[in-house]
């Protein structure tokens, strides 16, 4: 057997490297590239699906360690937080705490059912105004004393001037009607007069009023309603000071309503009445006759 002969001219000694093949120049079936019995790897998964899932585990990791970090946050590490509630809602700082809680204590009103006409009507002329009270000048019937029951003193009213022009029922003062901030009050108006009316504990009291041209309805009995020396809501400065001459008569502003008049006691300086002016000239008109505010009463 001759040697195989190099077709490209190689010295002595060349081996033909493809010798071992399999001869795939014929009809034979072209052999498997990969060994059958090997299972076929799994294609690799989007990049994109694998970020988007490794995304949404961290950010159910972030959402879980939030969460155990806010409950944490509600107790020191020295015990438990002790929360109060102050009944003017302001926040609180218990000691040995360095937490703060804040709460608001809402003020229940009670029930403002009308108060009905109580005896026989009183003429607006045995009616006078006075410091503490609404004198009555019938024999054997009783003045409408600050602190008196308010179903009897306001009965009487409605018996006497018809039914209120308005009534704000229960309410949080504010300090306009001169009742302490925070309190309960209840206004109950009648033409120009407004009888105030406040709690003493459980019992509903007439507590003061308010005879004031600017609160209109002024066809109602009531507007004729004067002081027991006769001044009136709607009479001058000049007939003010003529009434009061041995009392002292000043004038000031006051911070929300204005320029108003302020009736005291010679000897004893106390306040009796007080109420808004258009001014302090003789023409100048008294608007109003009120008595000493609840608050400043005590």
């Amino acid at each position: 057997m001759s040697d195989p002969k190099d077709p490209y001219g190689n010295p002595p000694g060349w081996t033909d490297p493809y010798s071992d093949l399999t001869n795939i120049s014929g009809s034979d079936p072209i052999p498997p590239l990969e060994d059958p019995r090997i299972p076929p790897a799994t294609p690799p998964g989007s990049p994109l699906l694998t970020g988007l899932v490794v995304g949404l585990l961290l950010v159910a990791l972030s959402v879980a360690v939030f969460q155990l970090l806010k409950s944490d946050d509600s107790v020191e590490a020295g015990g438990e937080t002790t929360t109060t509630a102050p009944a003017d809602g302001t926040e609180t700082t218990t000691p040995g705490d360095a937490s703060t809680t804040s709460s608001t204590v809402a003020i229940t009103t009670p029930p403002s059912a009308p108060y009905p006409p109580v005896g026989t009507p009183i003429a607006v002329d045995k009616l006078k105004l006075k410091s503490d009270r609404l004198a009555v000048q019938i024999n054997d019937v009783p003045d409408l004393k600050f602190g008196d029951p308010a179903d009897i003193s306001i009965g009487r009213l409605a018996s006497s001037f018809g039914e209120a022009d308005q009534d704000t029922g229960w309410q949080v003062s504010t300090g306009q009607w001169g009742v302490c901030t925070g309190e309960l009050e209840r206004v109950v108006r009648f033409g120009p007069f407004a009888a105030i009316v406040t709690m003493d504990g459980s019992t509903e009291v007439f507590n003061g009023y308010r005879q004031d041209l600017s609160f209109g309805d002024l066809d109602s009995e009531a507007t004729a309603l004067t002081t027991l020396s006769g001044l009136k809501a709607g009479d001058t400065v000049e007939r003010l000071q003529t009434i009061y001459a041995t009392e002292d008569v000043t004038f000031v502003m006051d911070s929300t309503i204005g320029e108003v008049f302020e009736l005291r006691g010679s000897d004893t300086g106390n306040l009796l009445l007080w109420g808004p002016v258009r001014g302090t000239d003789p023409d100048s008109l008294v608007v109003g006759i009120f008595a000493p505010d609840v608050c400043d009463r005590g």
